[in-house]
């Protein structure tokens, strides 16, 4: 019965949305009650939890439905999204966005984003000379950005400003933060057999299913904790969620890597014509995001924030093209 997998696979993104919201408001009471940055918390914490859909849908691609080219474009399809769906974001809550003020760590973050691009595509597209016994040489290098990052991240608050006029202690925030996160994991792998189903009902390409629905549906902890966040004011650790998040998603590959020694199983490093499009557009969207970092702190004037908000609009433009070449409309 087709229609029970199309249910299943809503009531998960209902369910993933729900607890993305909860994850979103908890995260803004730690920044508020604590002296840890906005940044650390969006971009290690926050960052962490709401990925765990990409880390478990990888995993589980790997070892449950044996399908390891969904998991590149399940990665790369989930940060295409993050930046597309945060430049939206930002346009909904432009008004508050005039006030907002990015960390300059975003800056180096961006770039790293960029270098973790790179690699993949040396991993894409010399997959033979890369590979050493079942795994890329490529996927440790990735790690080592990873640990680079979160070590270089600013982990104090740069200011006490920000409040939280919500009845929740900070204990109870974490506690209730961790058992949200508990559930999201079995949501995630729920994720996985539900898109495998409708990749095979609407008889799409691996590739493109990672992209499309695990993209998608894997991305929406860290869209709609961005939302929360964004409605609560707190743009910088929203920021951090989603730029936070696109590099937590690359250090995934290699824990996917590491456990695809699965019997008669190929690399994830696939290349086809879904990876390559993903590649080009991704590094688009991540330059033209730290170009709209750099305006919006740099000028404060009105006709700069214009400047963003076209800027802002780059990252969905990439990914709604990405849609119709992958689709056919455009050939």
């Amino acid at each position: 019965m087709d229609w029970l997998v199309y249910i299943g696979y809503i009531a998960m993104v209902a369910i993933i949305v729900t607890l993305s919201i909860k994850l979103g408001k908890y995260v803004d009471i730690m920044d508020a009650k604590s002296n840890i940055s906005g940044a650390f918390i969006g971009g290690v914490l926050l960052a962490a939890v709401t990925s765990l859909p990409e880390l478990f849908t990888s995993l589980s691609a790997v070892w449950i439905v044996k399908q390891n080219s969904m998991i590149i474009g399940n990665i790369l399809g989930s940060d295409l999204i993050n930046l597309a769906f945060f430049g939206v974001i930002l346009l909904i809550f432009g008004r508050g966005l005039k006030k907002a003020k990015f960390s300059p760590f975003y800056y180096t973050a961006l770039f790293v984003v960029c270098g973790m691009y790179a690699l993949v595509a040396v991993g894409l597209f010399l997959a033979d000379y890369m590979q050493f016994t079942w795994f890329s040489v490529v996927s440790p290098a990735i790690l080592v950005l990873y640990v680079l990052f979160v070590s270089k991240m600013p982990k104090t608050s740069e200011s006490d400003d920000e409040k939280s006029d919500d009845n929740l202690t900070l204990k109870q925030a974490v506690i209730r933060f961790v058992i949200c996160a508990v559930v999201l994991i079995g949501a995630s792998i729920a994720m996985t057999y539900l898109t495998d189903m409708v990749a095979n009902k609407l008889n799409l390409g691996k590739t493109f299913a990672g992209a499309l629905f695990l993209g998608v549906a894997t991305s929406l902890p860290e869209l709609i904790s961005s939302v929360t966040l964004c409605h609560r004011g707190n743009y910088n650790a929203a920021a951090g969620n989603i730029i936070g998040s696109n590099v937590f998603n690359f250090a995934i590959l290699f824990v996917a890597d590491v456990f695809s020694f699965v019997p008669n199983s190929s690399g994830i490093y696939i290349l086809n014509t879904d990876s390559k499009w993903l590649l080009i557009f991704g590094v688009i969207a991540t330059l033209s995001t730290l170009g709209m970092f750099f305006i919006k702190n740099k000028f404060q004037s009105n006709r700069a924030l214009w400047g963003v908000m076209a800027i802002n609009a780059l990252p969905s433009v990439m990914y709604v093209i990405y849609l119709l070449i992958t689709t056919g409309v455009i050939a």
